[in-house]
Parts: structure tokens; sequence; C-alpha cells
């Protein structure tokens, strides 16, 4: 029996070997141009950050966004919560009773009586701060989720809140007993 020729098989590993290496080298070269174009996208949204960045600090800045906070009632001091109630009672007799007055029908002028309805008045002027405050930058979506969402979900709560009848508040009526 004869041996097998070890060049043979030598010069079988190598043809392997280069057909290997020509593959990688291809892989490398497609992983390379791909490196190459995902690096100068995540280079333009870097930019595109730092552009934002810029404008939100304008904003800010110049006072045509300011966050707004949600409204806190606990621990104010007596003047510090006629003041915030005062703020309160204007957007509500002046804007909500005359932009929503079928809604706003339903509820009673002795809401500031009634903690819950002053809570729940004072987040949803916030929210519509926060939607409306800013001219130049009004969403859409916030305000379609104002109206659909958090105005009637407030009014409902208002209404089991505020169960005063033609003879009063019900506040009024507990305190004089």
């Amino acid at each position: 029996m004869t041996e097998p020729d070890p060049i043979a098989a030598l010069a079988a590993q190598l043809e392997e070997l280069r057909g290997q290496l020509a593959r990688s080298q291809g892989d490398i070269g497609h992983l390379r141009e791909r490196l190459t174009g995902e690096a100068s996208q995540v280079a333009m949204l870097r930019l595109q950050v730092k552009k934002l960045t810029g404008k939100l600090a304008d904003a800010l800045e110049s006072g045509r966004l300011e966050p707004v906070s949600a409204p806190c009632w606990a621990g104010l001091t007596e003047d510090e919560f006629r003041a915030q109630l005062a703020a309160l009672r204007e957007w509500v007799e002046t804007f909500l009773r005359s932009h929503y007055p079928a809604y706003m029908a339903e509820i009673r002028p002795c809401w500031p009586s009634h903690p819950e309805a002053v809570w729940e008045l004072s987040t949803l002027h916030a929210e519509w701060q926060r939607i409306y405050g800013d001219e130049e930058a009004r969403e859409l979506a916030g305000a379609l989720t104002w109206h659909e969402r958090w105005l009637p979900g407030a009014l409902g709560r208002l209404q089991k809140a505020i169960r005063c009848d033609d003879f009063g508040c019900q506040i009024t009526r507990r305190i004089a007993r």
C-alpha cells in the first residue's frame, strides 16, 4: 500500500485555508463598511442631540419654555394657600366656565370649599398650562388627551366630590352643626 503524499495533503489544506482567509476578508470588509456607516449615523445623532440641547437651553433661558410643576396644597401657609387658590379660582371661573359652560354647569360654585376639588382642578390647570402654555409648541396629541381623558375624568371625579344640593354646600352645613 502506498502512503498518502504529504505534499498533496498540505497543498489541499493550504487551499482550504486560502478559501477561509478570502471569506474572512470579505466578512471583515463588510463589517468595516457597516461600522463606518453606523459610526456616521451615531455622529449625526450626536450632532442632532447637541443642537436640540442648545435649543432647549435657549428656550428655558428665554422663558419660552418653563417646566410646569404639579400643584401641591400640602404644607402651604395661609397666605400661600389663599394666593394659590385665588389664581386657581381665576382660571376656573374665567376660563373653564366660559369655554366649557355645559361641562362646568355641573360644578357648583362652592368647589373651593372641597379639598378634593381644589386638588383636582389645580392638577387639571397644570396639565392645561403644560399643553397650551407655550404658544410656539402646542402639541396636538396633548390637547386631544386633555379633552378626551383629563377633562372628562376630572369632571366625573369633581361631581362625586362635590355632592352639594340646592340647600347649600355639604361642608358648610357640616361645619355649622
